[in-house]
């Protein structure tokens, strides 16, 4: 019996229509909308309850220092003499004049900084930092033959291990040297003092990893340094750039924007052409 009431027909109920002569009332009011109405209602009535009870139960002498820089202006609303709307508009372009001439010294110090940093650096990477493509190093040789039997090694007289370095290459005599330092200061207990000159090159191999490993954690800080300043003088040249446009819409002149601000650029305003006496 079930699947025959489903074939059936049934009535469709539809809503009822704004009557012919009620149509420029606009649409007719249903159910829905007359309970969110009503809600609305309510709760706009239940809040102004609560600060009516709240006013009849605050303390007449109730203080705080805000009242010291504020008063109630002819609306009826608290305005604060901190306010730089209620300031003078020549003493709002002086504090914007100040603001300018620091986000200026601050930006040249920051480029500086930066150069100071970029000119101590040689900008070297090598070949594992994060698959960046090493720098090359071209050396030209007369023949052939010795272009095949050329060794790097050799040519910049260091081991095997360190020719493949484009930075901190030592050589041979100065591996020697920090290998018998380091023995020597090794070798040194309960203030006896013994001269050594043999050199080993498994100290010395260890003993450069350890000075590697400074030199490329201080060189890694130093990039992150310089980078951060860089980011810095680009957003305070950004930020003089919005105080600088602040200040020319306050100026006088016709003006009409023909661009608006967009990815962190301050807008652009066109001004109208004036005759100089």
């Amino acid at each position: 019996m079930s699947s025959l009431r489903n074939a059936v027909k049934r009535i469709t109920h539809k809503e009822r229509s704004q009557p012919q002569d009620r149509q420029h009332l606009g649409i007719l009011e249903k159910k829905k909308d007359y309970q969110k109405r009503a809600r609305d209602y309510h709760a706009k009535q239940d809040q102004l309850q609560r600060l009516q009870q709240r006013a009849s139960f605050r303390n007449p002498d109730e203080f705080y220092f805000g009242m010291q820089t504020s008063k109630v202006n002819k609306d009826g609303k608290h305005v604060s003499n901190d306010d730089y709307r209620q300031l003078d508009p020549q003493l709002v372009r002086v504090m914007k004049d100040q603001d300018l001439k620091f986000i200026r010294m601050q930006q040249q110090q920051d480029q500086k900084k930066a150069a100071k940093l970029q000119a101590s650096l040689h900008l070297l990477e090598s070949s594992n930092d994060g698959g960046k493509q090493s720098s090359k190093h071209t050396i030209f040789v007369d023949t052939v033959q010795e272009a095949k039997d050329f060794s790097v090694a050799d040519h910049f007289d260091t081991v095997p291990e360190l020719a493949h370095r484009s930075f901190n290459r030592l050589r041979k005599s100065d591996i020697e040297k920090l290998a018998a330092n380091t023995i020597t200061t090794n070798t040194k207990k309960n203030n006896n003092k013994h001269q050594v000159t043999s050199s080993s090159s498994a100290t010395a191999s260890k003993e450069e990893r350890k000075q590697a490993r400074k030199l490329a954690k201080a060189r890694q800080q130093a990039y992150a340094e310089l980078q951060a300043r860089q980011e810095r003088a680009k957003a305070l040249h950004l930020a003089e750039q919005h105080l600088v446009t602040e200040k020319l819409v306050a100026s006088k002149g016709r003006k009409r924007k023909i661009a608006a601000a967009q990815d962190g650029q301050p807008a652009q305003y066109k001004w109208r052409r004036r005759r100089m006496k």
